[in-house]
């Protein structure tokens, strides 16, 4: 079966800055204002966009730049899949590197893979095998894509200007593509349902592109919304959403916890594009969680290369996959190529995230561990270290986290004993979270037997669920 891909879109700051570029009379403010101050706050290089592709036999090998476009974390702990890319300066996406592509059958240009494993705590773990796949042209793969555009503010002035982006982005569809578009101020719409071919996209759209401009922005409900557009598509099916924003939201009632959850659960990979240079933390965070790509468009011309960026990256890739290391936490994986003709080693670097511990878990949320004991012991047995190990690491990274630890037993026993046996599991399940580096002040111990089961008890599985050790958030 084909894969296919959903891409959600949506416009807003940056539309600003693209209307006032072709007026005669420009003042200072507004995206302007932003411009100045952002420009002498941060020093940034320029990013390189892909805009075509060269074989590599036919590039300067001492100017590329490997770099890992996205990474898919559905399989995990079985398997990491890693959408990586390769290009010169000029954005030349650089192919026949990998099979079934490999011009060369002599050389392996993929030195290795490895991960670091922790925010504070950095343990290595090298990664023994893993296989490359080259993607491209002949390998077509149609879309699904679904443009959601910010109606929000004061939006009258730069309509026109939505337009010409939306069909800018329509223009640069595939043949077997389909397109929705939808917009959304404090409510959302569905401006073209799902169509394939462009012509009856763009009269549709144009048709109805100046309705529904409100004041607020309903950002989260409206990615929630287009989440929910493809509920009924094959789970097999993998799923892109592209979110053009400036991040703003001021009447959602979704919150950013539950469009991440939902996106994971639905295996949907959200790319953010962060509108001049308004606040991006969230746009980043959802990128980031998701296995997406964050980026950031300061000008018209930028939008555009990143428009074509996307789209070059979801057809040409190298599809990487190894057994990831098992860890709760932050992985930090490396990656490193050789060329003959070049004297150093080019290393490419991604991220992702397994834990359950996040900058919007709220008071009360929980989890459980596998934190094992012998038989009638409260001494936490060494296979469980790494488990510890973790969850220091996890309220080291976010210094004003609390926990509470729990010990349940089932209901074999006398209820005393039981009760008893848990403080004591729960204490020192805390004693090694200490040992590990975490203040005493930030843990909490308590013992609740047998009270508290989330199975029933008539079943040797029952009883094991309910023989656990969970950890609850206090504060943050």
């Amino acid at each position: 079966m084909k894969k296919t891909s959903l891409i959600i879109i949506s416009f807003s700051t940056l539309i600003f800055l693209i209307c006032s570029c072709g007026s005669p009379r420009r003042q200072t403010g507004g995206f302007d204002m932003q411009r100045q101050i952002y420009d002498k706050e941060v020093d940034t290089l320029k990013d390189v966009y892909i805009v075509d592709t060269k074989p590599i036999d036919s590039v300067d090998v001492n100017k590329l730049i490997y770099d890992i476009f996205k990474i898919e974390i559905d399989e995990y702990p079985e398997k990491l899949k890693v959408y990586a890319r390769v290009y010169d300066s000029l954005g030349n996406f650089v192919t026949n590197m990998a099979r079934p592509y490999l011009k060369d059958t002599t050389k392996n240009y993929w030195t290795y893979y490895r991960e670091v494993l922790g925010e504070k705590i950095k343990r290595d773990a090298a990664i023994d095998t893993f296989t490359v796949r080259e993607y491209g042209a002949n390998d077509s793969i149609p879309y699904n894509i679904v443009l959601t555009t910010d109606y929000s503010g004061s939006m009258a002035p730069v309509l026109r200007t939505i337009l010409e982006g939306t069909e800018l982005f329509v223009s640069l569809k595939s043949e077997y593509d389909r397109i929705a578009l939808t917009t959304f101020n404090q409510k959302y719409y569905v401006k073209v349902p799902f169509a394939q071919d462009t012509a009856e996209i763009l009269s549709l759209f144009r048709r109805n592109w100046r309705d529904g401009v409100g004041i607020f922005s309903a950002m989260y409900d409206a990615v929630h919304n287009s989440i929910n557009l493809f509920k009924d598509t094959e789970p097999d099916i993998a799923r892109v959403l592209v979110l053009f924003s400036d991040g703003d939201d001021n009447y959602s009632k979704k919150e950013i916890g539950e469009i991440i959850d939902s996106a994971k659960k639905n295996n949907v990979n959200i790319f953010t594009i962060a509108f001049g240079y308004s606040k991006d933390n969230y746009l980043r965070a959802m990128a980031k969680y998701t296995g997406g790509k964050f980026y950031r468009a300061r000008s018209r011309e930028e939008l555009i290369a990143i428009f074509r960026d996307i789209y070059m990256s979801l057809k040409y890739y190298y599809y990487v996959t190894y057994k990831p290391p098992k860890f709760w936490g932050l992985h930090n994986v490396i990656a490193a190529m050789n060329f003959e003709e070049r004297t150093d080693t080019l290393f490419a670097y991604g991220e992702y995230n397994t834990s359950d511990l996040f900058d919007w878990s709220k008071i009360g949320d929980s989890f459980t561990r596998p934190i094992l004991f012998d038989f009638d012991s409260a001494v936490v047995k060494p296979e469980s270290y790494p488990i510890i190990e973790e969850i220091a690491d996890a309220m080291l990274s976010m210094p004003s986290l609390k926990l509470e630890i729990q010990g349940h037993t089932d209901n074999v026993g006398r209820i005393d004993y039981n009760l008893d046996l848990s403080q004591k599991r729960a204490n020192a399940v805390m004693q090694k979270i200490i040992e590990a580096g975490v203040e005493e002040r930030r843990l909490r111990a308590r013992g609740f037997g047998m009270s508290k089961p989330i199975k029933p008890n008539d079943s040797e599985e029952g009883r094991a669920a309910n023989r656990r050790t969970e950890f609850v958030i206090i504060a943050k």
